[in-house]
């Protein structure tokens, strides 16, 4: 009956282990996710600022295209401050082998992020060249967009009237309409995803990312996928 006992109550502390919700790291109150990354590569180690600071500013590696193995974005870097606009840190999870960093992107004085979105090119199948992610974009407390390939990201540059003559039957006549022009660097090789937010008085102040690099007969991609952590 002993014996019995003790192997029922091995069982119910296994089944509780592998049920238990794994914690968040210290300090972090929640995670943001991109909508769009990828299902590449490794899970980079989780890289926090110092308890009491949150990050206020970011660059990116980032290599371009025309190697044999492309890829875009190949680390992701943050720089911390605490409350009184002091830098304590600058932390970057796993760095890929190639490209240049871009960098720094700061917030206006005593602002921090709140959210992030990224550009990232879809798988592209068995004969094409994985990009990865080709662009991120935070956003600071203020409300400003910083861009990691620019600095700050492209604005339209308004509607414009667009002419045209049409043959209607038989005669012809001019059709007028409304077009939208493209931003001054508008790319084409990814797609935007939805913005992640902090909850409201919640910043970031940390990152995870994943990262598929340095395989010698492998189509390498980059960094693929982000977490940032946001705190209080």
């Amino acid at each position: 009956m002993t014996r019995a006992l003790g192997l029922l109550s091995l069982l119910l502390l296994g089944g509780l282990a592998a049920g238990a919700v794994p914690k968040q790291p210290k300090g972090v109150v929640e995670s943001l996710n991109l909508d769009n990354g990828l299902n590449r590569g490794e899970w980079g180690p989780i890289a926090l600022c110092p308890d009491g600071s949150t990050a206020f500013a970011f660059e990116i590696k980032y290599s371009g295209t025309g190697y044999a193995d492309d890829t875009c974005v190949n680390a992701i870097r943050l720089y911390c401050q605490d409350s009184a606009g002091s830098l304590t840190a600058s932390v970057t999870s796993s760095e890929g082998s190639y490209g240049q960093w871009k960098g720094m992107r700061t917030c206006p004085g005593g602002e921090n992020f709140n959210a992030m979105r990224a550009n990232v090119v879809p798988d592209m199948g068995t004969f094409g060249d994985d990009l990865g992610m080709d662009n991120l974009q935070l956003q600071c407390s203020g409300g400003n967009v910083l861009d990691g390939l620019y600095g700050t990201p492209a604005k339209g540059q308004g509607p414009m009237v667009v002419r045209e003559m049409k043959n209607l039957g038989d005669r012809e006549v001019e059709a007028v309409h409304m077009k939208l022009r493209k931003s001054a660097h508008a790319r084409d090789l990814g797609e935007w995803g939805a913005w992640a937010n902090c909850s409201v008085g919640n910043k970031i102040c940390g990152l995870q990312v994943r990262l598929e690099d340095d395989h010698l007969v492998e189509d390498d991609a980059g960094v693929s996928d982000v977490i940032m952590f946001c705190c209080n």
